[in-house]
């Protein structure tokens, strides 16, 4: 009866957010046509608070997703709330107050471990793309032409994500923005020191006038130079890394053994509030070394 009523009171709040969004999605539109028309009229837009609000609210959110590849949308959003909710109220019913405390956070790790996966991906394959693109902008440069109409044959030349990333910086130069800044925001947007020492040949050969050229070689053989002493140190701290993994996931292999050959054993600490304590202790320290492990081998 308690799992019905749970049920009702969830279907019910989904409608009150459902509503919600009806309601804002109407308001939002109706300033979007009273926008319109002043800036049809009287050529002026008004940028209205929830407008503000939702930017830079949404900044963080929108630049984790950008990283990743992926394009943040309010479905999305509204969808994985949803979910998380319904979750969290079964895990309630099944397994009590302090399980459901932890599925919430459960989803967000899972969800942020997805995004930082795909986004450490996406910049590893930059990474590899940026010398070709530079040596194709070198060579675009040689003949003559403009650093914009080089950047532009180079990036019609290569694949994403590097594609992607210089379409966004040439069309926000061909907006106005200057070049080296609209590559600075890219830089900033997944932290990649390289693009960072793109942006700053850009602008002194734009303010002091010297050769971009010998800039890009050397910003080349600088990245030909970090990933051949990458890969060898790679190859040194092997071992380390072997260990950091056994070190990490022995623990976790262990719990999933005891759960198999004797769950009994993990249900009555779980059914004993001592027992609960401890369950909930480890995790907690099992988490937190296995972000120690990742950070000492990071450090390397």
């Amino acid at each position: 009866m308690a799992l019905f009523n749970l049920l009702y009171l969830l279907a019910a709040f989904m409608v009150v957010i459902a509503l919600m969004a009806v309601l804002k999605s109407s308001r939002r539109e109706l300033n979007e046509k009273a926008n319109r028309q002043f800036a049809d009229t009287a050529g002026i837009f008004i940028e209205t608070r929830d407008d503000k609000d939702n930017e830079r609210r949404s900044n963080s959110i929108q630049k984790l997703f950008w990283r990743a590849g992926m394009e943040p949308r309010q479905s999305h959003i509204v969808f994985v709330l949803g979910l998380t909710i319904l979750l969290t109220l079964l895990t309630f019913v099944m397994q009590g107050l302090v399980a459901a405390f932890f599925a919430p956070v459960f989803i967000a790790l899972v969800i942020y471990a997805v995004l930082w996966h795909r986004a450490n991906s996406r910049i590893n394959a930059i990474l590899a793309q940026l010398p070709l693109f530079l040596d194709q902008v070198l060579r675009a440069l040689g003949t003559g032409r403009s650093m914009e109409s080089a950047l532009q044959l180079a990036t019609s030349e290569t694949p994403d994500p590097m594609r992607e990333i210089f379409e966004r910086v040439l069309r926000a130069n061909q907006l106005g923005n200057d070049l080296g800044e609209a590559i600075q925001e890219a830089a900033n947007l997944y932290r990649i020191q390289e693009l960072h020492l793109v942006s700053l040949a850009i602008r002194v050969n734009r303010t002091y006038g010297s050769s971009v050229r010998d800039l890009l070689n050397n910003i080349v053989k600088m990245i030909h130079d970090r990933e051949a002493a990458r890969r060898e140190l790679k190859t040194m701290t092997g071992e380390t890394r072997v260990t950091a993994w056994v070190l990490g996931l022995l623990p976790l292999f262990i719990a999933g053994y005891i759960l198999m050959m004797n769950p009994d054993y993990m249900m009555s600490m779980w059914e004993d509030s001592a027992g609960q304590v401890m369950l909930v202790s480890a995790v907690v320290l099992q988490v937190l070394g296995a972000i120690m492990l990742w950070r000492m081998i990071k450090s390397i």
